[in-house]
Parts: structure tokens; C-alpha cells; sequence
């Protein structure tokens, strides 16, 4: 961090230079990583106080600490322009007029030992000007350049001392010095997106002049000294802190801090379109694209520990097809016990090592909370891989996976009842003739990749990430269709999303997003629905998992499952044998339900006319649709080199399918009965 003078400083911004500076007195931070028409504050962040005072001063840190807004730098620290007070508001407070900024008793406390003396007091009041004056540049830079701007005030307030203990709001807007005529629609628009902020156990209540009423004095030198720029003073209770002890809730200030980010750029775009003369497209332009040395740094040593980390590989069994025998011979009576491909990791260092990353140190809240979410699904992942075999290895999965819910199961059960089977070709290519058209195929997209047959498969092809492999089961059998269809599955979706991961600059797209199996399985079926090459018998084997899930989940075991599906519902013993045998590897993979679920969630999507651009850039999810689009926005990561216009020209004209699944209820509504 420079620390240059308050001059120095003045030039950079006069010069609409992004730089990052303390003013050599230390008073104050200030970055600018891009000029956009709003400007974040929090002036009593800081807790610093010269040695000289220290010692004068009659109140010791914790007593002072309790005064002061411990976090709300770091509640701003995502957004592109902030300036950050680093002094004690006990040193001089900057929400005062200089009369008033200097303190001999607060809060019914007396502050010094002994009387300031006018020399130190004017040496304190000195800084207490520097600060105004660059935030007089710096307002006066951004009305040049947008015509106007909307500043951001952030403090926050103690609500345990007894004589404020009616005080209830999460967030308090104090707008006494706001012109309602003019800018009321932006005050509203901050509560409405303000009260989105969620918290586990915590209700988040929002109001307007509760209990403060943002009086101070960044307020009223804004208001008197510009007349394009609005300030939206924003009180935060402590929740996040135990305010008596001083203990923090680390979760809770990283969802006020990404909440904070959401609420601001959401408003600053609805402002800036209505009030500036440089008019600003979408939320990401008012992001910076600045290069943060940590996250790189962090993404490349998460992607070296995991890349070679296949579950797939650790979960299908060693000895498929001789326990397939054995289960045959004996009449059913020899459940399997699978064997399987020993770790090539020590579990505990691996995770061990996850933890170390030094992950809150990004700084944008929103990517570190990504990073945070990869590192645990990965932990979770690796607790599941180490327990094969075993209780954990089913309760892992369903912490990863989860399980099947009475939509889900009611889904199925609609789709199996529906209709009647297709009468589909027999599948008769020889084992040469599915390699020749699969590398056929590959060759089609024109994307690279390789091609090879794999032994003791549940599925009957996969795609080998992190070698860029199509793995085609040797056993398996195929038809024309099926091969059209596969092609679409594994080739434009899985193939594709690989190849275009490998094409990022950050290579967590490469290891996936949380729930990627989801959204990842479910593009890939709706791109076999929308080329039409799905049938319905296709479509019931989706939903045939998720009964097979489901029973396995509610403790059913291995020959129970297979006898109900040879019973229920005619399957031969292979077929009964290979379903089974997916849900049961490992000791309980629920995986496999999560593919009819994610295909009716895309399918709602693309009725909708979503577009799946951003999902294609690498294993990514849904529920990080918002960060990906910022992320490709921002520059952090690319569009996709590769795209499956399927899901752009797609038209299905079967009638039946086209009925089924609009019968199906909604996976985002989940209701229960």
C-alpha cells in the first residue's frame, strides 16, 4: 500500500487515475480500482490513535472498540471506489464538524486523563481535513464525469445497552438529509434490496430513520458542497459481533458483506440510469476487472491439489461384473460386495491443505464465498471417497448429493406411469462400429479429446475430465440412436464444458461448481431432448433412478431393490442388475436421482427462454448463474470457445414428451404434501 500525501493523492484522482493510497499521515485508506458514479465510505472502521494519545486517553481498546464500527471497511470491500477511515473516532471523529470532532466525554465516558491541548487538538483536526479534502476531489471527479453520484455512508450500532435496547432494525437508512422530492425513489430501492440479505437464524429487518437518522456530518458536508450527489447514511446492527465481549461471527459479516455488495450495485445502476449523463449497461460495468494477485494465486494451487481428482473412478467397483456373477449363480442371495480402486491421497493431508488456502484474503466477497463453497463440496467429497464401503460413505453422499424429495419421487412416478414403452431398435453395433462413430463424433465438434473403452462401468460412457477422455463401457450396448444421442449427452455437453474450462484463465471451472452435477446432467439431457433423439424410454430410465434412489435411501438393500425393479416393472436381470448397482456402489451414491431433477429445472429454464451461455464455460451451476455472468462480465473468465446451438435452435415437435413433462411439477417450487 503507498502512502502518499493528500496532494499527491488529489492529482492521482484529478488525472482519473486507479490507484490504492494511505495519506501519509495514516488517517485514511483510499482505492479506486475504476471510476463509477457511487462511492462507498466507512469512516469509523479504523481503531488506530497516535502513541501520545494512547497513553492520554482515560478509555483502554476494548472500552474504545465498543464505539467504534469494527468491519464496515470490510462490509465495502468489494465495490470499486472506497475510502476507509483508519483512526479511532476517539482520535478525532470524522462524522463531526471540526468543532464537534474531538470528543471529552462520549457515550456518558470521560475520554482523556487529562484536558487536550489546543496544540494536539489542532494536529488532530489536521487530519480530520485531510480527509475532507479528498473526499471533496473525489466527489467532485465522479459529478464531472457522471453528473452525478450517490454516496454510501456505512457505520454501525451497539443495540445491547439498555438505553437503545428497543432499537431493532438489521439495517437502518437515516435519510433526514436527503432531498425525498428528488431522490426518495433511490431511498426505496436501497430498503427493497437491503431486506434481500438473508441469515440463518437471524430475521433481517430493514427500516428508514429508526434509530438513526443520518445526521453526521459526511451527510450534511456532501449535501451542503454538491448539489448532484446523494448520501445514503446506512446503520448496521452488531449482529456480527458480540458487542460486550467482543467476539465476531465470521459467517455473518461475509453475508452482510456480499448482501452490502448486491443491495449497492443493484441501486448505484438504477441511479446511475436515471441520474447520470454517462450511462452504465449492467451491474458488472460499475465492478472493477483488477487483477487480484490472491485469487490466482489460490485457484492455481486448488486446481494442482484436485485435478486428477475423478470420482467416478474411486466409486465404480473394482469387480463389477464378477460380483454381477456371483449374484447371478447364487439365485439372488449373494449380495455384492464391491471392491474398488484404492486413493491415491492421504485424506486428512489433502483436506488439510484445502483448509490452509488462504481464501478470505480475496477480495471480493463474492469469489471468496465461490472458493469457500468449492473447498467444502471437494472436503465433503473426499470424507465420501474415504469411507467406501462403509455407513459415512452414505451419509457423505447424501451431504453432497442429498436425496430424492416427494416432488422428485412424484415426478417419477408420473413420468414411469405416463406412458408405454417405445419400440426401440435393437442394439446391435459391434464394439468397432460404436468406436468408429463415437470418433466420428468427436471429430464433428472439433474440439479435441480422446476416445478409448473402459472396464467395470455402471454408466455406459463418461467423460474423463482430467484427461479429456471419452470412456466408452466395453460391455455396453448400442443402437444408432443411441449413439446420436450420447453424442449430444457426453460430446456437446460434458466433452464440451471440459474443453472450454481448459480454455479459462481460472481453473476451478475445471474442478466444478458446487451441485454441477445437477445443472451439468440436466443440460445434458435437454440437449438429447431438444435434438429429439430422447425417447420415452430414455426418459423413464431417468426416473426409474430416482425410485432406485429413493428406496436405497429409505434402507432398502441390493437384492430388495433389484427384485422390486424385475417385479415392479419387468426389467431383465442385467438391466434390474446395472440400476442397482449405480445407487448401491460406494455403500449409497445418490447421485443419480439429481438427473431428472436438474433436466426438469433446465427445461422450465429454456421454456422460459433463458439462455445457457455462461453455464457452458466449464462445470458450472445454477445457483451461481449471477457470479458467472459478473465473473465473464469482469473479465475474470472467458465466453465459451465452444457452444451447442441446440439449445438456441432446438425445436421439439413430439407431442407425448412435450405433454409428460410439462405435467411435471416445477423442482424450483418444491411443495410439500
Amino acid at each position: 500500500m503507498y502512502k502518499l500525501s493528500v496532494e499527491e493523492i488529489i492529482e492521482k484522482i484529478n488525472r482519473e487515475e486507479v490507484f490504492s493510497a494511505t495519506n501519509t499521515a495514516g488517517g485514511f485508506t483510499l482505492h479506486i480500482e475504476k471510476y463509477v458514479p457511487f462511492i462507498c465510505a466507512a469512516v469509523h472502521d479504523g481503531s488506530s490513535m497516535s502513541d501520545f494519545l494512547t497513553g492520554q486517553c482515560a478509555l483502554d481498546e476494548r472500552s474504545r472498540w465498543n464505539e467504534e464500527d469494527p468491519f464496515t471497511g470490510k462490509f465495502i470491500e468489494s465495490l470499486p471506489i472506497r475510502i476507509i477511515g483508519n483512526d479511532s473516532r476517539y482520535y478525532y471523529d470524522l462524522n463531526r464538524s471540526e468543532e464537534e470532532a474531538i470528543y471529552d466525554v462520549a457515550w456518558g465516558k470521560v475520554v482523556w486523563r487529562e484536558p487536550l491541548t489546543p496544540d494536539v487538538k489542532l494536529l488532530s483536526l489536521s487530519r480530520h481535513r485531510e480527509f475532507y479534502a479528498v473526499l471533496n476531489a473525489l466527489i467532485k471527479k465522479i459529478e464531472t464525469k457522471f453528473g452525478a453520484a450517490i454516496l454510501y455512508d456505512i457505520h454501525s450500532y451497539n443495540y445491547q445497552r439498555e438505553v437503545i435496547e428497543h432499537a431493532h432494525p438489521v439495517f437502518n437508512l437515516g435519510t433526514e438529509n436527503v432531498n425525498k422530492h428528488r431522490y426518495g425513489k433511490y431511498v426505496t430501492r436501497l430498503l427493497k434490496e437491503l431486506k434481500k440479505i438473508s441469515f440463518d437464524n437471524i430475521e433481517n429487518t430493514v427500516a428508514e430513520n429508526d434509530v438513526f437518522f443520518g445526521r453526521g456530518y459526511v451527510s450534511k458536508f456532501v449535501t451542503k458542497n454538491f448539489e448532484n450527489t446523494v448520501v445514503m447514511p446506512i446503520e448496521v446492527k452488531k449482529i456480527y459481533c458480540d458487542e460486550n465481549t467482543g467476539d465476531i461471527y465470521p459467517e455473518v459479516i461475509d453475508r452482510i458483506t456480499e448482501g452490502m455488495k448486491k443491495a449497492i450495485m443493484a441501486t448505484s445502476l438504477y441511479f446511475n440510469n436515471r441520474e447520470c449523463d454517462q450511462k452504465i449497461s449492467n451491474k458488472t460495468k460499475l465492478l472493477s476487472n483488477v487483477d487480484d494477485p490472491v485469487l490466482l494465486s489460490i485457484d492455481k494451487k486448488l486446481y494442482k491439489m484436485l485435478r486428477s481428482f475423478e470420482t467416478l473412478l474411486y466409486v465404480n467397483p473394482k469387480n463389477l461384473e464378477q460380483s454381477r456373477k456371483q449374484f447371478f449363480d447364487s439365485n439372488y442371495r449373494k449380495e455384492p460386495e464391491f471392491t474398488y480402486r484404492p486413493l491415491n491421497i492421504d485424506p486428512y493431508e489433502l483436506k488439510k491443505r484445502l483448509y490452509e488456502l488462504p481464501v478470505a484474503d480475496i477480495y471480493d466477497i463474492s469469489i471468496q464465498r465461490l472458493y469457500k463453497d468449492i473447498i467444502q463440496e471437494y472436503a465433503i467429497t473426499i470424507d465420501m471417497l474415504a469411507a467406501r464401503g462403509t455407513d459415512d460413505f452414505l451419509y457423505n453422499s447424501l451431504r453432497l448429493y442429498g436425496k430424492p424429495d416427494k416432488v422428485d419421487v412424484m415426478n417419477a412416478n408420473y413420468i414411469i406411469q405416463s406412458y408405454g414403452l417405445d419400440n426401440e431398435a435393437p442394439k446391435t453395433l459391434t464394439k468397432e462400429e460404436v468406436r468408429q462413430r463415437f470418433a466420428f463424433a468427436l471429430k464433428e465438434w472439433n474440439m479435441g479429446g480422446k476416445l478409448t473403452f473402459g472396464k467395470n462401468m455402471a454408466a455406459r460412457m463418461m467423460v474423463n475430465s482430467a484427461k479429456k477422455t471419452l470412456v466408452i463401457n466395453e460391455k455396453a450396448k448400442f443402437n444408432e440412436n443411441d449413439i446420436k444421442l450420447l453424442s449430444q449427452h457426453e460430446i456437446g455437453v460434458h466433452m464440451l464444458t471440459t474443453m472450454n474450462a481448459n480454455k479459462q484463465p481460472l481453473k476451478f471451472l475445471l474442478l466444478g461448481t458446487p451441485n454441477n452435477v445437477e445443472t451439468q446432467e440436466g443440460l445434458a439431457v435437454l440437449s438429447e431432448f431438444l435434438t429429439g433423439t430422447m425417447h420415452i424410454n430414455r426418459l423413464k430410465d431417468l426416473a426409474y433412478r430416482v425410485i432406485a434412489v429413493n428406496m436405497m435411501v429409505k434402507g432398502k438393500g441390493f437384492r430388495e431393490i433389484f427384485e422390486y425393479f424385475v417385479d415392479e416393472y419387468h426389467f431383465t436381470r442385467d438391466k434390474a442388475f446395472d440400476l442397482t448397482a449405480r445407487v448401491m456402489r460406494g455403500g449409497g451414491f445418490t447421485k443419480d436421482y439429481l438427473y431428472l431433477r436438474g433436466f426438469i429445472k433446465i427445461y422450465n429454464q429454456h421454456k422460459r427462454g433463458d439462455s445457457f451461455e455462461h453455464l457452458l464455460i466449464g462445470k458450472t451451476s445454477v445457483e451461481y448463474s449471477d457470479l458467472l455472468k459478473e465473473l465473464i462480465g469482469r473479465g475474470y473468465v472467458k465466453r465459451p470457445q465452444h457452444t451447442n446451438d441446440i439449445f438456441k435452435t432446438g425445436e421439439v415437435d413430439d407431442e407425448i414428451m412435450t405433454y409428460i413433462l410439462q405435467s411435471t411439477r416445477s423442482i424450483e417450487s418444491h411443495i410439500e404434501f
